[in-house]
């Protein structure tokens, strides 16, 4: 008997009856977790990156998959057309980031503050800086922090959305998620005291904003290839090109960062359109439902 001769599990009937209950509970699980890393547990204070709860929350993926008798296959981690999902990921993000920074750096040089670009290992988030030391431990970081997250809301969420919903209605339902996600941060900034309240207001805002647009980009990489790694290889290079390059001006470091977020943000349309194009001359397939014909991880 093969695989997908077997009867189903309970726990991967139980997903398919309830997926919105399932993914809901795994992120309340997710959530404690990075609470209590980000808050009572400063790692990233440390590290530079809050590894320790995305690889935890990567390896609850896991045994919820198998758990339910499926293998990381079925969110998408498998070999088929891996190459291509990588290049449409990673030259998307790439092709806006440089955008991006050119953007940003004719705002700062028509404003007369003499922008020179910096290649450095600096997170935003903690402001730690380092070496090639601390360059690595970012990268790695990144690394486990979009197998993580886009495990989680592309992989199992956007998965379960599809159950009930259209493929945008689901995209758009996961990306609100991811966004909301995203709030950890400012929440923690305002409670250590590090900003105020309207400060704090406002970060929320656009990072929650900048964060759902985005997943909305990842989502649909999800979708339109049936690959994870398309929308982990784009995760990865944006948080890694906001680790490793800045532009110094004689303001400060990335002080004109406001124009490198807005263009990031409107420019992940185009990678949706981007992503569109070459799915489509490449045929490749669209995410299979789970439950369905189509889907025997």
């Amino acid at each position: 008997m093969t695989r997908s001769d077997r009867p189903e599990n309970r726990l991967y009937r139980f997903s398919i009856r309830h997926p919105i209950l399932i993914p809901v509970l795994i992120l309340l699980f997710a959530v404690a977790l990075r609470i209590l890393d980000i808050f009572f547990l400063p790692l990233a204070e440390v590290l530079g990156e809050a590894i320790v709860h995305k690889g935890a929350i990567f390896l609850m993926v896991g045994i919820y998959l198998w758990a339910a008798g499926r293998s990381l296959r079925a969110i998408g981690l498998h070999g088929r057309f891996i190459g291509r999902a990588l290049f449409i990921g990673a030259s998307g993000v790439a092709a806006v980031c440089v955008l991006a920074f050119a953007l940003q750096w004719s705002v700062s040089a028509a404003a007369g503050v003499q922008p020179r670009l910096l290649l450095a290992a600096i997170d935003p988030r903690t402001g730690l800086s380092g070496g090639l030391g601390f360059a690595l431990i970012l990268l790695a970081g990144n690394a486990v922090n979009s197998f993580a997250e886009e495990g989680l809301f592309r992989g199992v969420m956007l998965t379960h959305f599809r159950l009930r919903l259209g493929p945008w209605g689901a995209n758009v339902l996961q990306a609100g998620v991811f966004g909301l996600w995203h709030l950890a941060w400012p929440l923690y900034r305002l409670i250590a005291g590090q900003v105020s309240a309207a400060a704090s207001a406002s970060q929320a805002f656009v990072i929650v904003v900048a964060a759902g647009i985005s997943g909305l980009a990842y989502g649909y990489l999800y979708l339109r290839t049936d690959s994870l790694w398309a929308p982990w290889i784009a995760h990865f290079v944006n948080n890694s090109v906001f680790n490793l390059l800045h532009i110094r001006t004689l303001s400060g470091l990335d002080a004109d960062i406001g124009v490198l977020h807005a263009v990031l943000t409107a420019g992940y349309a185009g990678v949706i359109l981007w992503c569109g194009y070459w799915a489509g001359r490449w045929r490749l397939p669209r995410l299979a439902t789970w439950g369905r014909a189509g889907r025997r991880y």
